[in-house]
């Protein structure tokens, strides 16, 4: 069973999707909801606090019960993805070779757009190596997260 729920962030309204008991999207931009509609947020009361907890409290990693529908590709990216460490970031480019593809920097940013876990699997810490790159939900969402990530 899929349901849905809007969270209030301080980057704008998040839509936050789940199969059963395990999250599959967070969306900046689709704010349509599929299933039952959890207007109370009862059935993401732990995403929630944990997503609340990292605006607002420093929370530095996510322990939250997901599922990633993916290519093997993408699976490599985001699982690299979640070892750059709270408040740093890497390129594309380093990324890339990370996950044994070295000319695959444009794969990688590709992987990047469409993460369906944007903030949980920190996209947002790959950069270009010429400035800030592109983010799905747009770059003041990038740079709000990378500045809360900084202090």
């Amino acid at each position: 069973m899929l349901y849905g729920f809007k969270y209030d962030s301080p980057v704008g309204q998040l839509s936050l999707i789940k199969e059963n008991e395990k999250l599959i999207s967070i969306s900046f931009l689709d704010h349509s909801l599929p299933g039952p509609q959890s207007a109370k947020g009862k059935n993401f009361k732990e995403i929630i606090r944990q997503l609340n907890e990292y605006f607002f409290e420093g929370r530095r990693k996510f322990e939250i019960e997901y599922d990633l529908c993916s290519s093997v590709f993408g699976s490599m990216v985001y699982a690299e993805m979640l070892n750059i460490p709270y408040g740093e970031s890497i390129t594309y480019s380093d990324l890339a070779s990370k996950v044994n593809k070295p000319k695959a920097y444009r794969a990688v940013g590709s992987a990047c757009g469409r993460n369906p876990l944007p903030i949980i699997i920190p996209c947002h810490r790959v950069k270009s190596k010429s400035g800030l790159g592109g983010f799905t939900g747009g770059l003041h969402i990038k740079r709000f997260l990378l500045q809360l990530e900084s202090n």
